[in-house]
């Protein structure tokens, strides 16, 4: 090949601009934040949810799906490094050597294999946690069929996309090298990835709007219904992440500047999957947070300089939190939504047929006391306080 079309820029600029090929215009910093900050949430995310399930002497499936996603998304994170380094965030094409584009659409094709799977781990984990939630055990309702419906069919829709993109050409570094003469591609991967983001937005809405028609059918007050519909709002951040990320996707699609259009690409995404994890790690906090070796010893540090300060708890209230370990068994406010209702929020009631009464009781295991329930003779009038 010759070395002066290496050495030419990727695109042809626009009139009156100079290539640079140095001074890229692209943002660095901009992606090392992004890697530090959402590597940082992710983490946090599903060390919760690990300490949180050690602490209840019980390590789900979900937990170990969500370690692997981790691991999978650091691939992700590591190709948003590479393109950090150079050229730099929303570089245009015509900065960057012709030389340089089989380095940069390889690392797009990384990212389209990597995505897949990471996807799938995410979206299998909070599936197979709402099962658990939403389900009681020997049951086979419209929910449970909903549920097992889009696990079986995200797994089957992954693995075929991920496994295409991973053959679609042959030898495969026809894939990311345009300058390669000869090979084949048998996969046209402009449909493929339209069909690929339409589809992936359909299993995102329904994924989204699956609990709440749950939700609103337990037997809890108005204001409880919303404090723990609201609580998989996160989920809708997800939602709108993945939005922008495919029509970024379908721009980049059809765009000759590749490297400006992936940079939205590769932001979104990194967003959508931070979001995912955050979904599971959320109602792993409180009781995490509980099980902090200096838990107490920090509450008792607060408490005495508060006391110290000479201000009476008249004048300023403990925080409500303390670790999540509160001292009297008063209604709790709306947001206060615990681990318990959030692993397990789903009530199974048995019929006493001689009594003629129903007692309710949550399926998780211990702790039952942790959560007052009443119970009444009527089931229509059965709340959770």
């Amino acid at each position: 090949m010759n070395s002066s079309l290496l050495e030419q820029p990727g695109l042809d600029p626009p009139p009156g601009v100079i290539p640079d090929f140095v001074h890229t215009g692209g943002y660095h910093n901009f992606g090392y934040g992004l890697i530090i900050s959402t590597s940082i949430i992710s983490t946090v995310a599903v060390l919760a949810r690990l300490v949180s399930s050690i602490g209840m002497r019980k390590l789900l499936i979900e937990d170990l799906l969500l370690v692997a996603a981790l691991g999978v998304f650091s691939g992700i994170q590591y190709i948003t490094y590479d393109l950090s380094i150079y050229p730099g965030f929303w570089t245009h094409q015509w900065n960057v050597q012709n030389g340089f584009l089989p380095h940069f659409l390889y690392n797009v094709h990384l990212g389209a294999v990597f995505y897949g799977p990471a996807s799938l781990l995410i979206k299998i984990s909070i599936l197979v946690n709402w099962l658990r939630i939403f389900v009681p055990k020997n049951t086979r309702g419209p929910t449970f069929w909903i549920l097992h419906t889009l696990i079986w069919t995200n797994v089957v829709f992954y693995f075929i996309t991920t496994v295409t993109e991973i053959v679609r050409c042959y030898p495969r570094e026809k894939i990311w090298n345009p300058f390669y003469e000869g090979g084949v591609c048998t996969i046209n991967i402009n449909d493929q990835n339209i069909a690929t983001s339409i589809i992936n937005f359909i299993s995102d809405s329904t994924i989204l709007a699956a609990p709440q028609w749950v939700i609103w059918k337990l037997q809890m007050s108005r204001a409880r219904k919303w404090g723990i519909s609201l609580l998989f709002v996160i989920g809708i951040g997800a939602w709108v992440f993945g939005v922008v990320r495919l029509a970024y996707f379908i721009k980049l699609l059809w765009s000759n500047d590749a490297t400006f259009i992936f940079s939205g690409v590769a932001l979104w995404t990194i967003l959508e999957v931070t979001t995912g994890f955050l979904i599971m790690g959320i109602p792993a906090f409180p009781r995490a947070a509980k099980m902090l070796p200096m838990s107490d010893s920090i509450a008792s540090f607060f408490q005495s300089l508060w006391s110290r300060s000479g201000l009476s708890k008249t004048q300023i209230s403990i925080p409500q939190w303390q670790f999540y370990k509160p001292k009297s068994r008063r209604r709790r406010g709306l947001w206060e939504i615990t681990d318990l209702e959030t692993h397990d929020m789903l009530s199974v009631a048995t019929t006493n047929v001689n009594s003629n009464t129903t007692q309710v009781h949550t399926t998780t295991g211990g702790n039952e006391s942790d959560d007052a329930i009443k119970t009444h003779d009527d089931p229509a009038r059965t709340q959770i306080v």
